[in-house]
């Protein structure tokens, strides 16, 4: 699939998104690059090769629970014991990777979790790091399969790793500590360390991106600013390319 078929299919799995947490009430904004390019493009950034979003965790739980659908698929550690990551993916069922000669179908739109954090510099620096022991370790299980799979050396068909699940669920009860919705704090994990006050995510207003308009923090130009500095200047000319550049197919 070209750059834009990607973007058009992570497209219509936000849109599926969209549909979903309309009808079940439940909250997401758009995070990352994706907010970026609401924001400075009204779409996808030209070069963007992914899509993402961020739930706050009671949301993000009950969809883990809830989701059921024929055309997509919610892929987290409850329902995948292959899924490498503390955070979900929608995942479209009619484009796939290849592991060796078998089609993976986790190619999709990544669903982050927004965590309570603590309120003090000092709890919130002891919380990330124990919560750090753990995604360490579960980064280092990912390297430590997939170095295996590239030397035809994983004894299975099937990626299910549980030493990598069962260290992913010790990461979530870290995560799990702090309530979203009685912190005054929250730790938006999508890899890094920024927490920042819940008001800056706020009640979700819409933005306009590509042809329809979807959820983003009320606040997205301090959550930006936050996280990226002046996220309106444009990155250099060499820098304009796809992050992950992978192989996608359609099933």
């Amino acid at each position: 699939m070209t750059l834009r078929e990607r973007q058009l299919e992570y497209l219509r799995i936000l849109k599926e998104l969209d549909r979903y947490c309309s009808e079940k009430g439940l909250r997401y904004y758009m995070g990352c690059g994706t907010l970026i390019g609401a924001v400075r493009h009204k779409g996808f950034i030209p070069w963007d090769d992914d899509l993402d979003v961020f739930m706050p965790r009671p949301d993000f739980l009950k969809m883990c629970s809830d989701y059921k659908s024929v055309d997509f698929n919610f892929r987290n550690i409850r329902n995948d014991k292959s899924h490498p990551h503390p955070f979900g993916r929608l995942c479209s069922n009619n484009i796939c990777r290849f592991y060796r000669d078998y089609p993976i179908f986790n190619v999709g739109i990544d669903v982050y979790v927004i965590n309570g954090a603590p309120s003090t510099r000092e709890e919130q620096i002891k919380h990330m790091d124990k919560t750090f022991v753990h995604v360490k370790r579960a980064e280092f299980l990912i390297r430590v399969r997939s170095n295996l799979v590239r030397r035809n050396l994983w004894p299975s068909k099937s990626l299910d790793f549980s030493l990598l699940n069962r260290e992913l669920f010790r990461e979530e009860r870290c995560f799990e500590k702090y309530d979203f919705e009685t912190c005054d704090y929250i730790w938006p994990f999508g890899g890094g360390r920024l927490i920042m006050k819940k008001e800056n995510y706020g009640t979700p207003i819409r933005l306009q991106f590509e042809d329809g308009y979807f959820l983003a923090p009320e606040h997205y130009h301090e959550v930006l600013t936050l996280g990226y500095g002046d996220y309106m200047q444009l990155p250099p000319a060499d820098k304009r390319v796809p992050y992950h550049g992978s192989h996608v197919y359609r099933k």
